[in-house]
């Protein structure tokens, strides 16, 4: 497969550079981005992991190596992008529930739609557990979108006083405990019998918990 290199894209035409070449540039440009991520994807995907070559992904996107540098500078670079587009379909889709009215089921419905989102994503998810070859956190910035919005649903169902004897700060930790637990259970013991049901009936006996200690003395 022949490869497509960024001069290509970015080359003008008869040194004119008008407002139609200029968006047909962009356009390529973000063609060649969206076909370097989705060939990215697809190799981390089928490897379960980085473990692919520039090469491979050339052959895959049709994009030449320089290209690839071009845009994302290097293969960390690269996963980089694509672990932070990815979580950010996350964050957008959080940022657009609107409260109910009932703090407790809209953080319950928050905590299990990353859980769905972790389970559905292993290999970005272990990735960003883990450092790049520079020794730097994968972590995505958009995930600190997904905090804000869990921490705006935990503040909500701490105001409704349904905490129990707990702080908002301890409950909180709690509940993302045991989210990220279930997740790295899911991942690390993926059995085909896993039950859909468990990461909700786990959420709703600690929310139960919770409640019933305000009568502990």
């Amino acid at each position: 497969m022949s490869t497509t290199s960024h001069r290509e894209i970015e080359a003008s035409e008869g040194g004119l550079v008008g407002p139609r070449i200029q968006e047909r540039r962009r356009r390529q440009r973000r063609e060649a981005r969206r076909a370097i991520l989705d060939a990215t994807e697809a190799l981390m995907i089928e490897a379960n992991g980085p473990d692919f070559s520039i090469r491979q992904l050339g052959q895959r996107s049709g994009y030449s190596a320089p290209t690839v540098y071009h845009y994302f500078g290097d293969k960390d670079g690269l996963i980089d992008a694509l672990l932070e587009e990815r979580v950010a379909r996350l964050a957008e889709g959080l940022e657009q529930v609107r409260p109910t009215g009932d703090p407790r089921r809209d953080l319950r419905a928050l905590l299990l739609a990353y859980f769905d989102f972790a389970t559905a994503n292993p290999t970005f998810i272990r990735l960003m557990w883990t450092l790049s070859r520079k020794g730097e956190s994968r972590m995505p910035p958009a995930m600190d979108r997904v905090r804000a919005c869990i921490e705006e649903g935990l503040d909500r169902f701490g105001e409704d006083g349904r905490i129990g004897a707990f702080d908002i700060d301890s409950a909180g930790r709690i509940l993302w405990g045991l989210v990220y637990g279930l997740v790295s259970l899911h991942l690390t013991q993926p059995e085909p019998d896993w039950d859909p049901r468990l990461a909700a009936r786990a959420v709703d006996a600690l929310f139960l918990g919770m409640t019933e200690m305000e009568n502990v003395s």
